[in-house]
């Protein structure tokens, strides 16, 4: 069996359509913080992708260390499903108030796997501009997360009578390279 990675999960050749989830509005019924607590754990990338969708047309990118595309952003321009040209569906990019609206209604509309209105071009599981949305969303939360701000000191900073600093160190003796 020749393995399939989609959307940093692997799937097997035998696996070769996506089991919808039993029932994707159980998402959409779900509170913002059960949501992110399911993003965190959830092992199935169409859940992962309907939570994601779920959590952007809500207007969540980010929540402490977990963000959008946190595991998912990687599939970004790349073709993982064939698509056919010639998408003759009834809908577009533009009959949606957001990237978010568009990836939720192609989830439901059998997405990724199958693509009827032709949302997802590229063949990459996202449609229309949320692949965009959650590339630019990872890049800040992958910054974010890796910037450790460096502690405030608790330490006064004194001048002594020559204009030198110092802190006072716990036995109280002066260390001048403290400030």
């Amino acid at each position: 069996m020749r393995p399939y990675f989609i959307f940093g999960f692997v799937l097997l050749a035998a696996c070769s359509t996506l089991t919808p989830p039993a029932n994707p509005a159980r998402f959409s019924s779900m509170s913002t913080a059960t949501l992110w607590a399911e993003h965190r754990r959830t092992p199935t990338a169409l859940d992962l992708a309907f939570i994601e969708a779920e959590l952007g047309s809500r207007g969540e990118t980010r929540s402490g260390t977990a963000y959008l595309g946190q595991r998912t952003s990687a599939a970004y321009g790349r073709q993982i499903y064939a698509r056919n040209s010639n998408g003759a569906g009834d809908r577009d990019c533009r009959d949606f108030a957001s990237a978010a609206a568009a990836q939720r209604y192609f989830l439901v509309s059998g997405g990724p796997v199958s693509d009827p209105n032709n949302l997802d071009a590229d063949g990459d599981g996202l449609a229309c501009e949320w692949g965009t949305q959650i590339r630019r969303v990872a890049s800040a939360g992958a910054a974010r997360v890796a910037y450790v701000p460096r502690r405030a000191s608790t330490r006064r900073c004194y001048t002594g009578p020559r204009g030198g600093t110092y802190t006072l160190t716990a036995s109280g003796n002066r260390n001048y390279g403290g400030c």
